[in-house]
């Protein structure tokens, strides 16, 4: 390295010699050359490296015992090389950047071979050293060393090692992820770990009004509203492929192996995505069970007190292939569609890059998508141009005021879902920053609007913590979102609609962040008169195959307010019912999955403690008290 440095500076005094004009321009150049140069027997002294303070910086006149160190620049990328390169004790002596080195290095950390780590937690971090030197020096080869190391742990990887860490897969987030990440401080102590970060008192513009009360009923005619999500349509559903495959997803072409299993009925399977069948029949029934439309193509016209919700997830569950289709939804039903964007209608699925990550070309390579969505809910006629242009903006979320004067907010939630490995209160990019997309800024904002307007608010969103027990969630974007909830609660936001599970399922907010859980402290009146459900049962659908007179059956399920209750006091007193009587949970449980033949029970104690922990949770560091593996009636 010094050999270098002695070269730049070397080849510097060289080009110094040539821009000056010789005195004598008839004497050859080398003549000049000699005739310059010194003939005194004299020593000369060189001048010191100090005095050079351009070339080797922080280097004094009187340090004798010290190599300097030249600052090295390279002249065409004007890249500076870092000092270590030129440092004695820190030169690297092996090749860093070669990556059957790194796998070796991360199998012995892994495998504690030299016995010198105490914690997991310290072997975590020191290998994503590893993985952090070889994404800033070779990032091309952090996807293959991720597919190895994804193999050696045995990882429970979607469909395989390959297709999850490959270039053109999740291999590139996870690159851009580990160079950016400070792995050896708290990003790298929230990959192994997690830790909730405490919200800044000064997040709040203005203090909660001490008369912060549910206004009385407006006494306008009631609304019917229609609430969607998950729909995850399958354009490459086959009828009669493999329903019962040890793959994921089942029911598309290629799964059709003889014997047969169990042939994908027409209307659709367990183990697979929603078919072109059950969407069509789904809207189809959605305007004569709710008395919005007449389940007719335009059936909803002239239908002025309706509207619908959709909490995201239209496309299917492909992580590869996607096919984004809104003419079902403007064909049946009746009133405009106020959309949140789930984790499956972005591409990769549920990735989102925060405005904050450099450089630009990083932080805007999702843009396209929400630029499409808004133009798409633009043109369906759902939200205005001006709504549209801030949707592009704010990562597919927006604000709009309902022709009833109800204000509605989305929320871009996939920035504190674990799959998402681009943000800060996602897998490890500055984590001491809850909102590093700016999402809840933008929330809390439009709520403090609201709130100085006297509007009341509905919020939509995919989740607040992903599941409902709260795992696959990150800890600080919760958490924070759960302090809005409190702050503006119960005067400006009138309900929280969510989806992603699959599950039915609610939760209570507290104030003070649930310090104290009680029907005093309970928050967010759902503000609605009732609420139905149906189902169809997809045990029937075999039977529907061969025939076009009828299609898939729905089956009106239970009233909310019925067989619960309609807000958030009632539901805290629902939850101490539970403790007393089991029942009460298993009929939960039997609307949780739908009616479902393959919902689990729950008789257990410790499963039915369990469920009222997640309804009273709110957030993952709340519901992180819960036990675990009573959140889904799924099997």
């Amino acid at each position: 390295m010094l050999r270098i440095g002695a070269f730049v500076a070397l080849f510097a005094a060289c080009l110094d010699v040539h821009a000056n004009p010789v005195a004598n321009p008839t004497v050859p150049l080398a003549a000049a050359s000699r005739s310059a140069a010194s003939t005194s027997t004299a020593a000369f002294f060189a001048t010191p490296p100090a005095s050079l303070g351009a070339f080797f910086p922080g280097f004094g006149p009187s340090q004798t015992s010290v190599e300097p160190q030249p600052l090295i620049t390279d002249p065409v990328s004007k890249t500076v090389f870092p000092l270590d390169l030129t440092n004695p004790k820190t030169i690297p002596t092996q090749n860093v950047n070669d990556p059957v080195n790194a796998f070796n290095e991360i199998t012995a950390i892994l495998n504690n071979t030299e016995k010198t780590f105490s914690s997991t937690c310290q072997q975590c971090i020191s290998s994503l050293l590893v993985y952090k030197n070889l994404a800033l020096t070779a990032p091309w080869e952090v996807p293959p060393l991720l597919i190895e190391i994804c193999n050696f742990v045995d990882f429970n990887a979607f469909g395989s090692c390959q297709d999850e860490f490959m270039a053109n897969s999740d291999g590139q987030i996870a690159t851009q992820l580990l160079a950016n990440a400070d792995v050896a401080g708290q990003d790298g102590q929230w990959i192994c770990a997690r830790d909730v970060i405490e919200v800044l008192s000064t997040w709040f513009a203005k203090p909660k009004p001490a008369n912060a009360v549910a206004p009385p009923p407006s006494g306008k005619p009631n609304m019917r509203v229609v609430h969607l999500s998950d729909f995850h349509i399958d354009p490459r559903y086959t009828i009669g492929a493999e329903a019962n495959c040890s793959s994921f997803l089942c029911c598309r072409p290629g799964l059709t192996w003889r014997p047969l299993v169990l042939p994908a009925p027409r209307f659709g399977a367990y183990e697979c995505d929603t078919p072109w069948n059950l969407a069509s029949a789904v809207m189809h029934a959605v305007g004569p069970l709710t008395g919005t439309a007449s389940g007719k193509n335009k059936g909803g016209e002239g239908k002025n007190n309706a509207f619908t919700i959709f909490t995201g997830d239209l496309t299917s569950h492909d992580n590869d292939n996607h096919c984004l289709e809104h003419t079902l939804f403007k064909a049946y039903l009746a009133g405009p569609v106020y959309a949140a964007m789930g984790n499956h209608d972005t591409w990769p699925q549920a990735f989102d890059a925060p405005h904050s990550i450099q450089p630009q070309t990083l932080s805007s390579q999702f843009e396209w998508n929400y630029a499409h969505l808004a133009d798409l809910w633009e043109t369906e006629g759902w939200i205005s141009a001006d709504v549209a242009s801030v949707s592009k903006a704010t990562y597919s979320a927006y604000a709009t005021i309902t022709p009833f004067g109800l204000k509605i907010i989305t929320v871009n939630t996939d920035f504190w879902y674990d799959d998402n490995e681009h943000v800060s209160d996602s897998h490890a990019v500055q984590t001491t920053n809850p909102d590093v997309s700016g999402m809840l800024r933008f929330l809390t904002d439009e709520l403090q609007a609201a709130e100085d307007a006297g509007q009341r608010v509905w919020i939509l969103d995919t989740f607040s913590q992903v599941r409902w027990d709260g795992t696959s969630a990150l800890l600080n974007g919760p958490n924070l979102l759960y302090q809005i909830i409190d702050r503006f609660s119960p005067h400006v936001i009138a309900n929280v609609f969510m989806g992603h599970i699959h599950d039915e399922v609610r939760y209570i907010y507290y104030a003070n962040n649930g310090t104290v859980m009680d029907n005093t402290t309970a928050l967010t009146p759902l503000g609605i008169m009732e609420a139905y459900t149906w189902f169809a049962d997809v045990n029937d659908f075999d039977t529907l195959d061969h025939q076009t007179k009828v299609g898939a059956a729905y089956h009106f399920e239970y009233s909310t307010r019925e067989t619960y209750g309609v807000d958030a006091t009632w539901w805290h007193l629902v939850t101490e019912s539970f403790l007393e009587n089991s029942t009460l949970v298993d009929m939960w449980t039997l609307n949780q999955g739908r009616q479902s033949a393959l919902t689990a029970n729950c008789t257990s104690t410790e499963c039915q403690e369990a469920k009222v922990c997640y309804l009273r949770s709110g957030s993952p560091p709340i519901a992180a008290r819960c036990t675990k593996g009573f959140g889904s009636v799924q099997m």
